[in-house]
C-alpha cells in the first residue's frame, strides 16, 4: 500500500497526494514480452544438420568356386555330378538344344561349375539358376558328319551332363570326345543352334573370322562367343507352327522368290502354300506339308533335304547350300 512521502496520507491511487498535492512515484508496469507476430516460429540460432549413416550394399549374386570330389578312377578325370559313362550324357531328341539367345534372355544357361571351369578344372556341364537339375548333354551317342567336320548335336536334359574343359583359354571341349562347342556355321544370331564339332587334328580348335569355337566364360555362369559379348549359351525352346501362321515371302537365291501363307495344324506340324517365282519371273503355285524336326526347324514330309530353319516366329532361313531367308510379308 502506498502513502505520500511529505505528508503521510494514503495514496488513492492517483498521481498527486489529496492533502498536499506531493507527486507520488507510480509503480513502473513492466508488459509481458509479446510476439508481435503469433504464427512465426522462433527457432534456435544453431540448427542440427542430421548424419546419415551408410547402409551396408548387398554384394551382387555371383557363382563362387565349388569343391569337385573325384568319383571313379581319379584317374578319369570324373567329379560329382558327371556322368559315370558316355551314354548317360545322351537326353534324346524330345527336349531343347542349345542355342545363341541374347544375354540377360530368360532361357540364358549358367553353368552351375563356372569358376572351375574359368580356372581350367574338367567339370560337368551342371546348370544353376532357374534351370537347376538339368544339364547339357547330347542328343545322341554316335558322330554325325558334314563334309570334313564331325559333329553330335546338343541337348538339355534332366540329370547329369557332358564333362567340359576349358583348353586353350577359349575352346569348350568335351571330355570324352575331340569335339567342341560350336555356333552352327558361324552365324552370330540369336536363335543359332549350338552343337559339339570335331575336325582333324588342328582343325578342331580352327580360330579366325568370326570365331564361331572361342568362347568367355562370364562370372554370372553365362557363356558367350568371343567377341559378341550380347550374346550367350541358352536353351532353344521349341518355336510352335501355331505362331508361324500368317503371310510370308522369302528369297533363294539364284533360284527366284516365293510369297506364301502358312496354315498350323498343330504346334508341330503346318500347312505352306504359295507362288513360287522361278528365276523371279515365272510364277509355279505349290504346296507342301511341314513338320517339326527340332525346335526350330520344319522339314518338308516329302522331302527331308528341304527344311526351314526359324530364328524366331518372324524371321527364318535355309540351311547352308541354299542361299536364302525370308519373314513375314
Amino acid at each position: 500500500m502506498n502513502f505520500c512521502p511529505n505528508c503521510g496520507t494514503k495514496a488513492n491511487g492517483g498521481a498527486f497526494c489529496t492533502q498536499c498535492g506531493t507527486a507520488l512515484n507510480q509503480p513502473t508496469v513492466v508488459a509481458d514480452e509479446v510476439n508481435i507476430f503469433p504464427d512465426t516460429k522462433v527457432f534456435p540460432d544453431t540448427i542440427q544438420t542430421p548424419v546419415y549413416t551408410a547402409l551396408p550394399v548387398a554384394p551382387t549374386p555371383m557363382y563362387t568356386a565349388l569343391p569337385l570330389t573325384a568319383v571313379g578312377t581319379p584317374g578319369v578325370g570324373l567329379v560329382a555330378g558327371a556322368a559315370q559313362n558316355k551314354a548317360d550324357t545322351v537326353k534324346g531328341s524330345a527336349g531343347p538344344a542349345t542355342c545363341l539367345v541374347k544375354k540377360g534372355d530368360k532361357h540364358q544357361l549358367r553353368l552351375k561349375f563356372a569358376p572351375n571351369l574359368k580356372s581350367g578344372e574338367s567339370v560337368p556341364a551342371l546348370l544353376g539358376g532357374v534351370h537347376d537339375g538339368m544339364a547339357i548333354g547330347r542328343q545322341y551317342l554316335e558322330e554325325k558328319r558334314y563334309e570334313e567336320w564331325r559333329y553330335t548335336e546338343s541337348a538339355l536334359g534332366p540329370g547329369a551332363g557332358v564333362q567340359l574343359k576349358l583348353e586353350r583359354g577359349e575352346f569348350l571341349k568335351l571330355q570324352d570326345s575331340d569335339l567342341v562347342l560350336d555356333v552352327s556355321f558361324w552365324k552370330m544370331t540369336e536363335g543359332t543352334p549350338v552343337n559339339f564339332v570335331g575336325g582333324t587334328g588342328e582343325r578342331t580348335y580352327q580360330r579366325g573370322g568370326k570365331e564361331g569355337r572361342s568362347w568367355v566364360v562370364n562370372n554370372d555362369g553365362t557363356i558367350s562367343p568371343k567377341n559378341y559379348s550380347g550374346l550367350v549359351l541358352g536353351a532353344a525352346v521349341p518355336i510352335k507352327a501355331t505362331e508361324l501362321a500368317g503371310c510370308w515371302n522369302c528369297c533363294c537365291f539364284p533360284c527366284g522368290s516365293a510369297v506364301m501363307k502358312i496354315s498350323a495344324e498343330s504346334d508341330d506340324v503346318y500347312q505352306e502354300c504359295g507362288l513360287f517365282f522361278w528365276f523371279f519371273v515365272i510364277p509355279l503355285p505349290y504346296g507342301k506339308k511341314r513338320v517339326r524336326k527340332s525346335a526350330k526347324q520344319f522339314v518338308n514330309s516329302a522331302d527331308a533335304g528341304d527344311v526351314s530353319v526359324f530364328e524366331n516366329p518372324n524371321k527364318f532361313w535355309f540351311p547352308p547350300g541354299v542361299a536364302g531367308c525370308g519373314g513375314r510379308c
